[in-house]
């Protein structure tokens, strides 16, 4: 039985070898699908990319000047502590003629000083991460809503020639659901 023809089986035989319309290639598809696509890409570079590489750009100098007002904060204070640990040193000579009262006080001075410019460091640091992390995260937010919106409305110009009103609107209504963060 397994030598049964297409004949045999009540099939015709352009039937049983005819392709799927889904795995024909069409040439004037293709040919319209590939302008559309260069076409995408050309506005794309042309509008999209230089805006968006400016903001990146710009969201990557704010960051790195945050970055060197941290550290040159950090090293102010570095200096800040070198030059108090410099006084507090000879105010320690000099203590060391005086009573050892004045040896008690030079000390806890010292430690005051020293928490004191910690914790200010401490504080500029966490601010200069904290204003790093909101820009990046902002920067983030900005791209993801432009990219989105360019997206949107590069659909909605190649879709409305193809699609009737009713289809077209609840289209854009899923990708505009699927483009929330």
């Amino acid at each position: 039985m397994a030598t049964e023809t297409h004949e045999s089986r009540g099939l015709p035989e352009t039937a049983a070898h005819a392709k799927p319309k889904l795995l024909q290639f069409d040439p004037g598809i293709g040919i319209w699908t590939l302008i559309a696509f260069v076409l995408l890409l050309v506005l794309l570079k042309k509008f999209a990319w230089k805006p968006i590489l400016a903001s990146i750009d710009e969201r990557d100098k704010k960051i790195k000047e945050s970055l060197n007002a941290a550290n040159q904060l950090s090293q102010d204070s570095k200096k800040q502590s070198e030059e108090q640990s410099r006084i507090l040193g000879e105010s320690q000579k000099q203590a060391a003629l005086l009573l050892g009262e004045a040896r008690k006080s030079a000390e806890v001075l010292k430690d005051q000083i020293l928490e004191s410019a910690q914790k200010e460091k401490d504080k500029m640091l966490q601010t200069a991460h904290d204003d790093i992390s909101s820009l990046t995260a902002q920067a983030k937010t900005e791209i993801r809503i432009y990219s989105a919106e360019l997206a949107i409305k590069t659909a909605e110009k190649i879709l409305v020639d193809q699609l009737d009103h009713d289809r077209a609107k609840k289209l854009s209504e899923k990708l505009v659901q699927e483009f929330r963060p």
